[in-house]
């Protein structure tokens, strides 16, 4: 089994995978400037020059009979390549963000492969194969706890139209004596020329941050159903959650004592839903989220 994805900051580039055995290759060792333009080629001409500069995951192919991919761009020529000298390959290509801000479902539709996604109004529209988010756990590990990190309410992300709302609470907190670190990332999803955006960080420093706050607050774009990150990392590193996506009371893992649906009209709320004392999740549940649960749905169908 093998994944190929763009580089070490994609969700698919695992290290519990790896831990199972599984390959976890980049589509190249290096993206020169001449990858680049092939890149670009084979996008705009439906070509695969790229190819060509693939990494030495191609060696191994011989042995491989399952291959995922995110649902990148690049994956299309990847497709094709493997469709072409390996057709007996499964190919599942993973959607882990809303379709409607991802590449579009018919890049792939002439080509031998599943695309699946965690989004299941987009299952239903579009006719994907459903499944859960999962969590990488070895990236979950919380490496400081100085003052610098220490919040009641934490968000860190882009903007994707959420900025607005986000200062809304932000100043709402602040007249409640919490304090709370919004941090919105610079990115092309900026919604306003006026607002100081700020530089990216890691992964590893955003766990840092989460894992030292009492919420983790998750607002979702308007077109998205499905649940981000947020509320898996909420669960394992067992902090509280405050999200506008109704549909975590859908989850197997939603508890009121853990998560507070916030709409328009009960930020009041708040307060006391971060007094009250949290509730374990079972075991059990948690399992479905870490990467080997949400890999074996793969091969549940």
């Amino acid at each position: 089994m093998m994944i190929i994805t763009l580089d070490e900051k994609s969700v698919l580039f695992s290290s519990d995978a790896q831990d199972l055995g599984i390959h976890v290759e980049k589509y190249f060792d290096k993206r020169t400037l001449g990858v680049k333009v092939m890149n670009y080629l084979d996008k705009k001409m439906n070509l695969q020059s790229a190819s060509f500069f693939y990494g030495d995951w191609k060696k191994k192919l011989e042995e491989i009979d399952f291959v995922l991919l995110n649902s990148h761009f690049f994956s299309r020529p990847v497709i094709k390549y493997l469709n072409k000298k390996f057709p007996s390959i499964r190919i599942v290509v993973w959607y882990s963000n809303p379709v409607s801000k991802d590449t579009p479902v018919h890049f792939f539709a002439d080509l031998n492969c599943e695309l699946w996604s965690f989004d299941k109004d987009d299952c239903k529209k579009y006719g994907l194969n459903h499944n859960n988010q999962f969590i990488d756990q070895s990236k979950l590990i919380v490496y400081k706890s100085d003052p610098t990190y220490l919040s009641d309410i934490c968000f860190i992300g882009v903007d994707k139209g959420r900025l607005n709302l986000l200062l809304e609470l932000e100043q709402y907190f602040i007249s409640k004596k919490l304090k709370p670190f919004i941090y919105v990332v610079n990115s092309s999803k900026n919604s306003r020329s006026d607002y100081d955006y700020k530089e990216p960080i890691s992964y590893e420093e955003l766990i840092n941050y989460e894992g030292n706050t009492t919420a983790v607050l998750d607002i979702v774009q308007n077109d998205q159903y499905g649940l981000s990150l947020r509320p898996i990392e909420a669960m394992f590193l067992k902090k509280k959650l405050i999200t506008n996506n109704t549909s975590v009371q859908d989850m197997d893992f939603y508890a009121p004592e853990n998560i507070f649906l916030l709409n328009e009209s009960n930020k009041n709320e708040i307060l006391g839903f971060l007094k009250i004392p949290s509730v374990t999740i079972p075991e059990t549940v948690m399992e479905k989220y870490k990467f080997e649960g949400w890999f074996n749905n793969f091969f549940l169908k």
